[in-house]
């Protein structure tokens, strides 16, 4: 076993430990002393709870100042004992531990099938494992099969690493010419992550030095640069290199894909599966507004900024009040003369105490110093940012407002945002009304807010509720004739997220092609295989996204290691087709269905990319994030045809 090693000299521990994470210290060293004094009562922390009048958790452990200092000095005595005697690092916790433990840290019972999942989260538990000893028990066997994933992305990348990691040969095939999906493709203004850091990065690839809890643009696609090179994968890519079309060769139990490269020549290339990895969010939806092509100045996407626009002065109109909109706002106002926001519907807006907090220097050491400190940080992460919220999101039948709302806690959360609206326009409050979304809270993922509301509420900003009936010239012309003259028109509409492999051909067995089969409804077993399209994997698929906490990376990786057991049973035991079957689809996405209609978005009042023309949500996943973990967790081959 390897040893305990805490380097640096003692007032570096000293100072770090002003900065950490109290419950996560305590846990941490009972890991490694295997000394339950450090759960003493006397140190048990405060739940991670919203204090009364307040609309985010208060995370701290919530100590008085003699107990954090009492706290501080027993473990610095004890990290100093163990730097100096180098114990050998004790094994990861059994499950039962690692649930007696969190439930100390957090201050909630923890069951042992959620600890199981946070220990694979943490890496305690090696959950490639799974697979990898199916792989290693017919060694040669992936000699002759390859794999093609389509995107460089986040999905994408995390596909690779498992692949590499397997000896299974790959190819990525991405149309940019960078690696990174929409940390490559969106530079906007404030660009950045609603979910923290620390959990915003693969399980496997943590990352210690995150200068922020909630970083921006540059420093995520620097991230997943970093993962490219350390996994070896760049010799696997091919960038500039778009996927046009692909068809499934039945009596060759290969796909055939049709490439188009850089300099515009057509290729083809034979795998024996494909991995979509093109997410959901890839392909910019434009508004279809009479006369957008006759406006005289520019008119862009806000995932194509053009950075050579200079918006000083310019009178701009932003087209949206989501996600992007919100975040590229503020610093849009603070240089243009004049912007005109065009909202068709509120969201929902919450602020965060750590949206622009700096990492503190000691919990930047501890996470890198400290054994097993990081794992534990990562696990009181997921637990605070995964399903705490799920409660909110569930309808109860018997509520008595269930036009506005789905039960009691979210009609809570509903009283707290809009107070905080009305607080946050000051002297605007006569926007409140126009600010205050008409839909239970979570109906929408909520944003966080970077001085929203602040700036709508300047001088020089205007709120615009009346629908654009057309664009002419010189700017926009809204439903009561007036016109809102504009130099530049920023486009923060969202993309083609119901058209997940929009544009590309993709031809199943029976030679029909994936959108006619689909349409605007698209249906996969467990978001990721489809009937009709052997050995085809969707990441980031239909009914795979979330909007009441969590990270997109930890769905993706549950989906990966999914695919990496159908891999593993292909390669191993000879199967040239694998092809979920249909009555087993059919159940799967009747039952997302049949929840997804007592969740917050499915509401009836509900109008967002999350559904189709019909209503039907699509592109949400109706399970916790636990229960997603659970669902692909292991694969069940009985669910597949298998020639």
């Amino acid at each position: 076993m390897p040893r305990i090693e805490i380097p640096g000299a003692d007032a570096q521990l000293e100072a770090a430990l002003e900065d950490v994470n109290l419950p996560t210290l305590l846990v941490t060293l009972a890991h490694l002393t295997g000394d339950d004094a450090w759960l003493a009562q006397r140190y048990a922390p405060a739940p991670i709870a919203v204090p009364e009048g307040g609309l985010f958790p208060d995370n701290t452990g919530g100590y008085e100042a003699d107990v954090a200092a009492e706290i501080r000095a027993a473990a610095y005595d004890a990290l100093r004992r163990l730097g100096r005697e180098r114990p050998e690092l004790p094994p990861p916790p059994s499950v039962g531990r690692m649930a007696q433990l969190m439930a100390f840290s957090v201050a909630e019972p923890i069951d042992e099938a959620y600890a199981a999942m946070l220990m694979e989260e943490t890496g305690f538990v090696d959950r490639d494992d799974q697979w990898g000893r199916q792989l290693a028990g017919v060694p040669g066997a992936a000699a002759d099969f390859h794999v093609a994933i389509v995107g460089a992305g986040m999905s994408g990348i995390c596909m690779g690493a498992k692949l590499k990691a397997a000896g299974i040969a790959f190819t990525i095939l991405e149309k940019n010419d960078a690696v990174g999906g929409t940390w490559y493709e969106n530079a906007y203004p404030d660009c950045g992550v609603d979910t923290p850091n620390h959990f915003y990065s693969y399980s496997f690839a943590r990352n210690p030095d995150w200068s922020g809890y909630f970083s921006k643009r540059d420093e995520l696609y620097a991230y997943f640069e970093r993962c490219t090179d350390q996994f070896g994968l760049r010799e696997h890519i091919r960038l500039q290199t778009e996927v046009t079309a692909m068809a499934y060769d039945e009596s060759g139990g290969r796909w055939r894909i049709d490439l188009r490269n850089v300099a515009g020549g057509a290729e083809t290339l034979a795998a024996n599966a494909v991995v979509s990895a093109v997410g959901q969010l890839n392909r910019p939806a434009m508004p279809d507004i009479e006369g957008i092509e006759s406006f005289a100045g520019p008119l862009f996407h806000s995932a194509r900024w053009r950075s050579d626009v200079d918006l000083t002065d310019r009178k701009v109109a932003v087209i949206g009040t989501g996600c992007s909109a919100v975040q590229l706002l503020p610093k849009t106002a603070a240089a243009a003369a004049k912007v005109s926001v065009f909202q068709r519907t509120p969201h929902w807006v919450s602020p965060n105490d750590d949206y622009y907090r700096p990492v503190e220097k000691g919990q930047i050491w501890a996470l890198k110093h400290i054994p097993r400190y990081a794992e534990w940080h990562r696990a009181r992460m997921v637990f605070a940012f995964s399903d705490r919220n799920w409660p909110a999101v569930t309808a109860d039948p018997g509520w008595t407002h269930p036009q506005r709302t789905l039960s009691e806690t979210n009609d809570a959360l509903r009283e707290a945002l809009t107070g905080y609206i009305v607080d946050q326009l000051g002297e605007r409050r006569d926007l409140a009304s126009r600010c205050t979304p008409d839909f239970p809270v979570f109906g929408k993922r909520l944003i966080i807010d970077n001085n929203w509301y602040g700036t709508l509420a300047r001088d020089n900003v205007a709120l615009v509720t009346d629908r654009i009936e057309r664009i002419v010239p010189d700017g926009l012309v809204t439903a009561d004739g007036a016109l809102h003259q504009a130099d530049v028109i920023i486009a923060a509409t969202g993309f083609r997220t119901n058209q997940f492999l929009w544009p590309m051909a993709v031809t199943g067995r029976s030679g029909e092609t994936l959108d006619r089969r689909w349409g605007d409804s698209p249906r996969a077993f467990k978001g990721t295989t489809v009937p009709d399209y052997p050995n085809f994997f969707c990441l980031y698929g239909p009914n795979t996204n979330i909007v009441h906490g969590g990270s997109i990376i930890y769905q993706v990786e549950c989906q990966v290691h999914y695919v990496m057991q159908c891999l593993a049973l292909m390669i191993t035991e000879g199967v040239r087709s694998m092809e979920v079957r249909e009555a087993v689809n059919d159940a799967y996405n009747d039952e997302v269905q049949a929840i997804s209609e007592t969740l917050a978005w499915g509401h009836p009042g509900v109008s967002s990319w999350y559904k189709n023309s019909q209503g039907r949500v699509v592109n949400n996943s109706p399970f916790s994030l636990h229960e997603f973990w659970q669902r692909l967790h292991d694969l069940e081959p009985e669910h597949y045809a298998l020639v």
